[in-house]
């Protein structure tokens, strides 16, 4: 058990029966699910119930309670998205160790879009909850934490200053932070080259105060020492300052530490930007400068789905999706879909949402960020009632 105030006691109580209905099952495989939400907004309870829909809603777009039986990642990722599990802290935290430096930032980027990177670093965290109970060797383990160690070694200036690189890894962060809160244990940025401290300061703006003091920024010294206090050196690879060694004697760890190798260009995708401008049954919307367009769908069946698709003709922009119930008196809007800028330069963006309430659905095409430019956007947007939707064969 952690130790609570009883006002704190108060707040996850209250928080559980606010939400308990709308919770899965597999969400309440986390003993600490409403703990972490109300911890997160500093037991806050209108502020954790906030933040927990939205993740409700976020786990309903993504099909996080499937993923791990019905997520099949794609092979360019699985070759060259390179995360590897280490070992377990000595306080029980998980150790991941990514290979910055040699990651093909950009052919990444190219052969794979932000959702499905997404899906696969969701696939991660996933498995390292399951990954951890097996470990703690107790069913419901609570509380997975993670301590995850980013190596800048060779990482260019480039990739540093990638403007789509950056946007793709605050998308990932705060993503992270709004969905799996109180669960970073310690962060740690190694090898860092001296320019890495602008994509660093990128990252602590989306950071709230109290994990920004859980980020360890190295240069290419002092960091063994502190990865020591934190891991038993049987455990951790040679090149990180421990013992442990593949069975020839590679301090390198080649056997279960991927590393990072260029994408060949048969993994990348193909520009098609200009599909839905040529469609004939699509909407063209143009979203000036400081300003935002709106497209409305009325869903009054339950459990009807919603989809989209659009493309920006130049440029990008911020995109969300929100649902108001009018049945209620006072009515009030609940996001769905975060706001996230979308470059639709290799695709049109989709999307779909399982409408389990009956209201209206709102597509948000956000360009107040752009002092200058006009935002041309080609769509579809429709209801699927649930006489359409296909049943999965069992």
């Amino acid at each position: 058990m952690i130790p609570m105030e009883a006002a704190e006691k108060e707040a996850v109580e209250e928080l559980k029966r606010r939400t308990l209905s709308d919770v899965t099952p597999k969400m309440l495989e986390d003993e600490l699910l409403f703990y972490r939400f109300c911890k997160a907004r500093d037991f806050n309870v209108s502020q954790a119930e906030s933040m927990l829909r939205k993740h409700i809603s976020w786990r309903k777009e993504f099909q996080i309670d499937t993923m791990l039986s019905q997520y099949k990642p794609p092979e360019v990722l699985v070759k060259y998205a390179l995360s590897s599990f280490l070992c377990f802290t000595k306080d029980g935290a998980l150790i991941r160790y990514v290979d910055c430096g040699g990651t093909d930032l950009k052919g990444l980027l190219r052969s794979s879009s932000k959702i499905e990177l997404m899906k696969y670093f969701i696939h991660f965290v996933e498995d390292d909850a399951k990954r951890a109970i097996a470990h703690h060797n107790k069913p419901g383990f609570p509380l997975l934490m993670y301590a995850p160690i980013f190596d800048f070694r060779d990482f260019t200036y480039t990739n540093a200053t990638s403007m789509k690189g950056l946007q793709w890894l605050v998308f990932v962060v705060k993503s992270y932070m709004d969905n799996y809160p109180e669960k970073l244990k310690y962060a740690m940025f190694i090898n860092a080259p001296s320019y890495c401290t602008f994509l660093y300061s990128v990252i602590r703006q989306v950071l709230p105060s109290k994990v920004k003091q859980k980020i360890g920024f190295y240069g290419s010294d002092g960091w063994k020492q502190d990865l020591l206090e934190m891991v038993d050196a049987n455990h951790l690879p040679a090149f990180l300052g421990g013992t442990k060694t593949d069975p020839d004697g590679n301090p390198l760890c080649k056997t279960f530490v991927m590393r990072g190798q260029p994408i060949p260009e048969r993994y990348f995708r193909c520009q098609e930007r200009g599909q839905l401008a040529a469609a004939a049954d699509s909407t063209k919307l143009t979203v000036l400068p400081f300003s935002r367009e709106e497209v409305r769908l009325e869903v009054n069946e339950p459990n009807s789905h919603i989809e989209w698709e659009f493309e920006v003709k130049a440029g990008d922009i911020d995109y969300s999706v929100y649902f108001k119930d009018q049945t209620l008196e006072e009515p009030s809007q609940i996001e769905l879909v975060p706001k996230q800028r979308t470059d639709t330069y290799y695709e049109p963006e989709k999307g779909k949402f399982k409408c389990e309430k009956v209201g209206t659905y709102t597509i948000m095409f956000d360009n107040t960020y752009s002092w200058i430019h006009s935002k041309q956007v080609y769509y579809n947007a429709r209801i699927k009632p649930p006489a359409e939707i296909e049943t999965p064969s069992v």
